[in-house]
């Protein structure tokens, strides 16, 4: 009798324990998620009210809207962790590499630093790391970088801005004929600044700074001008994101019983969200959901068109492999590569 009195007391200790680990865990997170949240908040304002560069503006909701995901993404999975560490059952859900720097020795100052400057979104207490640094890749990457980043900004100064400026009078007089002209000459610089822009973002600074870092991961996008359905764009144009959306939002919604359709719009309408702070705080012209779901119809029309072209027997885009980085400039692997995190 005794005994089972004993037990009983000690499962009843070990539920407190429980519910008031859970109750301080509760509060932690809620006290981080407030300090995080509202330091993006304070910086999209400063952005809207007082910075009226769009340039400067964009960079400045960049960075503020990547230390959030970032800072979202260490806290996550450190939550993770400290959950496997706490469960057995669950500790062989921890990758191999992880063993290279175990929970929760990778709570570290040094640790953190790197991952503030990893060129990655997701957060691991171990990358695979190169061997050494490749400082001549890393001039040709910065030179892309300042090349085309003067190409886009005479393309706009000398030829966007001046069309923009002489459509005013036209917009004034309805004139339609004239408006859908200028709108066709915007539409070839836009298509090529944007274009240089990806080329100077994921191709040239990522694949610069992983350099430096010595990151191993170099996949920052795939060919997504060879894919066959929106899906597949939005999962392959900006592999950084991707990672992060499935990682901390689609999987876990998914994991908790909700609908993978249902997971799938949530994920959308909070890039969305993020769409419009790296948009439409900077430019001083917020649209709401409008911009992510005029870019859903305009790739949507794009895929119909060409599924169009290739049910006539014409020929599509040539559907050749490309990687982030060249055959030749492949870099040498310490590690055993991509590493995926829990659940």
């Amino acid at each position: 009798m005794k005994k089972a009195d004993s037990t009983d007391s000690t499962a009843a200790e070990r539920e407190l324990e429980s519910k008031s680990f859970r109750r301080t865990w509760l509060l932690i997170a809620l006290a981080h998620g407030v300090n995080a949240t509202l330091n993006l908040i304070i910086a999209t304002t400063v952005v809207y009210r007082y910075i009226h560069h769009p340039g400067i503006g964009t960079l400045c909701e960049l960075h503020a809207v990547i230390v959030w995901l970032k800072t979202c993404s260490y806290a996550f999975t450190n939550r993770d962790l400290r959950h496997a560490l706490l469960s057995p059952p669950t500790a062989d859900a921890v990758p191999q590499l992880y063993k290279e720097c175990p929970y929760p020795r990778n709570v570290t100052l040094r640790n953190l630093t790197y991952f503030w400057w990893a060129p990655t979104l997701v957060y691991q207490p171990v990358y695979p790391r190169t061997a050494h640094i490749r400082w001549g890749f890393v001039a040709k990457r910065l030179l892309e970088v300042v090349g085309l980043s003067i190409a886009i900004w005479i393309a706009s100064a000398q030829y966007a801005a001046p069309l923009l400026q002489n459509s005013l009078d036209k917009i004034s007089t309805l004139d339609i004929p004239s408006i859908l002209e200028r709108l066709m000459k915007l539409s070839t610089i836009s298509l090529f600044c944007w274009l240089a822009g990806f080329f100077a973002l994921f191709q040239s600074f990522l694949n610069a700074l992983a350099e430096v870092m010595r990151f191993g991961d170099r996949e920052f996008y795939t060919e997504w001008w060879n894919v066959s359905s929106i899906r597949k764009y939005w999962t392959t144009w900006n592999k950084p994101v991707y990672h992060f959306m499935k990682r901390h939002i689609y999987m876990p919604l998914v994991g908790r019983g909700c609908p993978p359709a249902v997971a799938q719009v949530i994920v959308f309408l909070f890039s969305g969200v993020l769409h419009e702070l790296l948009v439409g705080v900077p430019t001083h012209n917020i649209l709401g959901m409008y911009r992510p779901l005029s870019v859903l119809v305009q790739t949507r029309l794009i895929f119909l068109h060409r599924r169009r072209v290739r049910g006539h027997g014409l020929p599509a885009a040539a559907d050749s492999a490309h990687g982030s980085v060249g055959e030749d400039e492949k870099p040498e692997w310490e590690g055993d590569g991509q590493c995926h995190l829990l659940g």
